[in-house]
């Protein structure tokens, strides 16, 4: 494995946070929270992905997981 693994990401404090999302400690709203337009527009993308269609949430989110560890993924 490459030791250079890349620059890291500042996580958002809660103050940098909309009120409503302060108490949330997954990565992506931590990741994209410096950025209110773009974490919104992230979840008006993602949400869908993930609760929509014929596969179950559930099994959408094992393959994202695989796909990311097959793919050397951190994140």
């Amino acid at each position: 494995m490459s030791e250079n693994i890349g620059p890291r990401l500042r996580l958002a404090r809660d103050d940098e946070l909309p009120e409503h999302m302060r108490s949330r400690t997954d990565l992506v709203t931590r990741v994209f929270g410096h950025n209110h337009r773009l974490l919104q527009k992230w979840y008006e993308w993602y949400g869908p992905v993930i609760r929509d269609g014929s596969v179950p949430a559930r099994l959408k989110e094992i393959v994202r997981l695989r796909v990311a560890q097959l793919n050397s993924c951190d994140f």
